[in-house]
């Protein structure tokens, strides 16, 4: 009788590790899925000539930020905000001038983009810049990270494996100089197409 009832006991417990096993295939993903709606369209020396699908202030100053978006940019870095400064911004956003606010302070071209690209950032003083590129999950595919007054660097988007054609991916990016973290914050969305023509393209847009 003892050996019947364990025999019983081993079944059932046996019964309820099966049943979670279930449980935890059937869930739902843990990481969301983001989409990403269009691009500024931007030609070979950094002109933006129109957008693809619905585009969300790419490339300018994000007013908010969620945490996940934070969290994308906090990857580990050796650049210290020691001597970093903002140069003068007086009399931003009253008319033009001298000190007129300038637009796309960071940006990449062209786009959509074949196998390389031009990152630039445009300086505002002696900064720390920080980019990092992610897919449609935010995995992060790529980062970087300087301090200098303006800064370029060709992207190798060349990688078949990592950059899908027919894919956006989306940079985010942020400027910081001492007791001002991350006082420029943006995004720019980019497709990377390996077509004969950029148009072939177009219809990977939302």
């Amino acid at each position: 009788m003892k050996n019947l009832v364990l025999i019983a006991m081993i079944l059932f417990l046996m019964a309820g590790c099966r049943k979670h096993h279930d449980t935890a295939t059937n869930s739902p993903p843990l990481v969301p899925v983001h989409i990403f709606k269009g691009i500024s369209v931007i030609n070979n020396v950094g002109q933006i000539t129109g957008v693809w699908g619905t585009e969300d202030d790419d490339w300018r100053n994000d007013a908010k930020w969620t945490a996940e978006e934070f969290a994308l940019v906090n990857f580990p870095d050796t650049i210290s905000l020691n001597g970093t400064y903002i140069r003068d911004t007086t009399g931003w956003n009253t008319g033009t001038g001298i000190h007129e606010r300038p637009e796309n302070i960071v940006i990449t071209y062209p786009n959509p983009v074949y196998d390389f690209a031009e990152m630039v950032y445009r300086g505002l003083g002696l900064l720390k810049f920080k980019a990092v590129i992610v897919d449609k999950n935010y995995n992060r595919m790529f980062t970087y990270c300087c301090k200098d007054s303006m800064a370029s660097l060709l992207l190798d988007l060349s990688d078949t494996a990592k950059f899908k054609s027919g894919t956006i991916y989306r940079m985010y990016y942020t400027l910081s100089a001492k007791d001002s973290l991350n006082f420029i914050k943006g995004h720019g969305d980019i497709l990377v197409c390996r077509q004969a023509s950029p148009l072939y393209c177009k219809g990977n847009v939302p």
